[in-house]
């Protein structure tokens, strides 16, 4: 997705947001860096996620390695707290993949800095409940299960932490196709989303098939710096299934497909961007 200049105060209130998590008072310091590399890359027609990660980068090293470990380990807790309510919602269900990817994208809300998130983790209960009320804005749903019914590999681009533990129950749905799924996580920390780690403390780890990671520090992923290997993943998958915006932002300018992305579009640009209103829950497929 091209950057637009709506991105510009959205990506500088999450450097301060994070500056404010590990040092506050380092915040003008942290501030007139990451304005130095947003001025150096922000060009008309540049891919936004490209622009974040240079710009995060440079937060990351003056701050410290992981702002958000903390919330990070409270989501997962929050959205484990609530998985036995989804799993119910999910198998009374007359259409489970439909509400699997419904739950996933309440998942997508215990994400923090931005203004479109819950606030904190433990507000996520009656966000999730406000979510599912809601339903699907966006519902291509049936084109990813005419997919699935013919697909054999799968591959799950995860995003949050706190999501990837609502995750399970799309996964659990996909994988009753009979397909395999290969699960992507962040190769290091950024923002909250998941890495290994998360992946291994949550269980998800043991519900995929295989499990990779993007091998890089990157909002979404980089695909000029995957390795040749996830790249054959990618290019091989029947399906890739793109949760969040930043992953929607990284891929939406390649030609991978097709890819079913499901998110909740937080913001003007992403939304415009994908064919939605902002605040739609959202299930995409690109063929």
């Amino acid at each position: 997705m091209q950057m637009d200049a709506e991105c510009v105060p959205c990506l500088l209130g999450r450097v301060l947001y994070e500056t404010r998590l590990c040092a506050p008072e380092r915040k003008e310091e942290v501030m007139v860096e990451c304005l130095k590399i947003l001025c150096e890359k922000f060009k008309i027609g540049v891919n936004s996620a490209e622009v974040a990660t240079h710009v995060h980068r440079r937060a990351y090293e003056l701050l410290c390695p992981d702002p958000y470990i903390d919330l990070k380990k409270k989501s997962n807790l929050a959205a484990i707290s609530i998985f036995e309510r989804a799993r119910s919602y999910v198998y009374s269900a007359s259409d489970r993949l439909k509400a699997a990817c419904l739950c996933s994208i309440a998942g997508n809300v215990l994400d923090f800095g931005i203004r479109a998130s819950v606030e904190g983790p433990e507000l996520f209960s009656n966000a999730f409940e406000s979510i599912i009320a809601q339903g699907l804005d966006l519902d291509d749903t049936p084109r990813m299960k005419r997919i699935l019914e013919d697909a054999d590999n799968v591959v799950y681009l995860f995003d949050n932490c706190g999501e990837i533990v609502i995750d399970k129950l799309l996964i659990e749905q996909i994988k009753s196709f009979g397909v395999k799924v290969t699960g992507v996580v962040k190769g290091e920390p950024i923002l909250t989303d998941a890495t290994q780690e998360d992946a291994i403390e949550t269980s998800v780890a043991s519900l995929v098939d295989d499990l990779d990671t993007t091998g890089m520090f990157a909002i979404g992923i980089d695909v000029s710096r995957m390795s040749v290997d996830l790249r054959k993943k990618f290019e091989d998958a029947d399906l890739i299934v793109s949760k969040g915006m930043a992953n929607f932002e990284a891929l939406s300018d390649h030609a991978f497909k097709p890819v079913a992305y499901i998110l909740r579009a937080k913001c003007r640009p992403v939304a415009r961007a994908i064919g939605a209103k902002i605040n739609d829950n959202v299930v995409k497929v690109i063929e």
